[in-house]
């Protein structure tokens, strides 16, 4: 998937990272995922996210709220993904595909990430941030349908989504090692 990164997903996950760090957090995790998206000002994923309420400080400080203090970690720490962040991004891949764009881009990231939700939909409710008018609005940003539903539509498209998770697990991993978060082999 790392080819199929665009350059601002790269950055945005490259933020998520240096975030996680300064944080000292153990793992990358939906809410640095969240911050990353929003250290892109200049992505429709930031923008969309700025018009819903949430922004760069507010997030990080609801992040360091729900995560407690920590030290910082050193830059060359190795983090991996958590298991949220992870879905997050191959449903990114997913939805990419299915949008038959030819780079995995912020919003695809952003509609993923208000899928999957874990920490980063906690952040953004903690801001008083409406979770389904802005998934809406992000969704508007990928092509995809106000309130489509986050399930395959029928048992062909699953086992497509399926084979396409199969497929896309080794690029995962690859993207992972790459931006030094990825784990074992």
């Amino acid at each position: 998937m790392d080819s199929r990164l665009s350059r601002s997903t790269q950055d945005a996950l490259s933020h998520a990272r240096e975030e996680a760090l300064h944080l000292g957090s153990e793992a990358v995790g939906t809410e640095h995922l969240l911050l990353g998206l929003l250290a892109g000002h200049a992505t429709h994923a930031a923008r969309v996210l700025l018009e819903a309420g949430a922004t760069l400080d507010g997030c990080r400080s609801k992040v360091s709220e729900l995560t407690g203090p920590a030290a910082p970690k050193p830059r060359g720490s190795r983090l991996e993904l958590t298991d949220r962040a992870r879905r997050t991004l191959e449903r990114a891949d997913r939805l990419s595909l299915r949008r038959r764009a030819t780079h995995v881009e912020p919003e695809h990231v952003l509609v993923s990430l208000l899928d999957v939700e874990g920490r980063a939909g906690q952040v953004l409710r903690g801001l008083g941030v409406d979770l389904g008018p802005l998934r809406d609005a992000a969704a508007a940003e990928v092509g995809q349908p106000a309130g489509l539903q986050r399930h395959a539509a029928s048992p062909e498209d699953a086992v497509a989504e399926g084979e396409a998770v199969t497929r896309a697990a080794p690029r995962l991993r690859c993207v992972a090692v790459r931006l030094g978060a990825g784990g074992g082999p």
